[in-house]
């Protein structure tokens, strides 16, 4: 598996909803881009692990908007398959710095497992 070169996260906004993408990886044997999408709703916060089959030449913004839709997709259809859900809220009453190391490590862990 290919980890694409290490980029700032990546920001869409898909129809409705914010997407965030920190890392994509290229799985040569599925011949396909792999990547945690972290989806806004309101207060609420998503993460879809999702796949894109594709050849491995294909543009980053194409490979970026392609993935934010399949996991907005999912979500629009309310597939209760693997993804994770927090609310937003929960991390308030801690202080910002705290708040970003969390978010911060979330995604790290989810990005790994994706």
């Amino acid at each position: 598996m290919k980890e694409t070169a290490p980029t700032p996260a990546t920001q869409h906004s898909s129809g409705r909803h914010l997407t965030r993408i920190a890392s994509i990886r290229y799985n040569a044997a599925e011949r396909a881009f792999e990547a945690a999408v972290t989806l806004y709703e309101g207060r609420e916060v998503f993460t879809y692990p999702v796949s894109l089959r594709a050849p491995m030449d294909m543009g980053y913004e194409d490979v970026t908007r392609a993935l934010s839709e399949l996991a907005c997709r999912r979500h629009d259809r309310g597939q209760p398959g693997m993804r994770a859900r927090r609310d937003e809220a929960l991390l308030e009453h801690l202080p910002q710095r705290v708040q970003q190391a969390t978010s911060a490590l979330w995604e790290r862990i989810l990005g790994r497992a994706a």
